[in-house]
């Protein structure tokens, strides 16, 4: 299959979805919240190929979590961003992209989860989010619970 052939049914689809208003400010509220979070987290791409910690400045406080939820508030409206969607897990990356999802108990890489639960309770945020890690998701997402529960 060409690219032509690939890309015109993908192109009617998002000619389709900007015609239709409410289909249109989704889509563009999940184009801004992906960019938010690539945003957020870019801190924590090594430069090179080899696999690097997260700064640990980075990692010991909440204001990049509370910059994200402010502008998350800020863009989708309080009554919005209430019930957000996101992914957290701690992930090794390389200069090519995500190597692999790690557990909570690889503290090596990626942000802390407890001050953003920490955050998401005090700000009364209901958010759903999805933790990956590999091969612990349902302890790990446990464990997520219990920080938000803990606030």
């Amino acid at each position: 299959m060409t690219a032509r052939k690939y890309i015109a049914p993908l192109a009617a689809r998002l000619r389709t979805a900007l015609a239709d208003e409410k289909q249109r400010v989704n889509l563009l509220v999940l184009m801004g919240l992906a960019g938010l979070v690539l945003l957020a987290f870019s801190a924590w791409l090594p430069a090179d190929d080899a696999a690097q910690p997260a700064p640990a400045a980075a990692q010991e406080t909440a204001a990049d979590y509370a910059a994200l939820l402010d502008t998350l508030a800020a863009r989708l409206g309080d009554d919005r961003a209430v019930h957000f969607h996101a992914h957290f897990s701690r992930i090794a990356y390389t200069k090519g992209g995500e190597k692999c999802h790690l557990t909570f108990a690889d503290t090596e890489f990626g942000p802390p989860p407890a001050p953003l639960m920490q955050l998401l309770k005090t700000r009364g945020l209901a958010p759903t989010i999805i933790c990956e890690s590999a091969g612990t998701q349902a302890e790990d997402a446990a464990a997520l619970k219990k920080l938000y529960e803990q606030g």
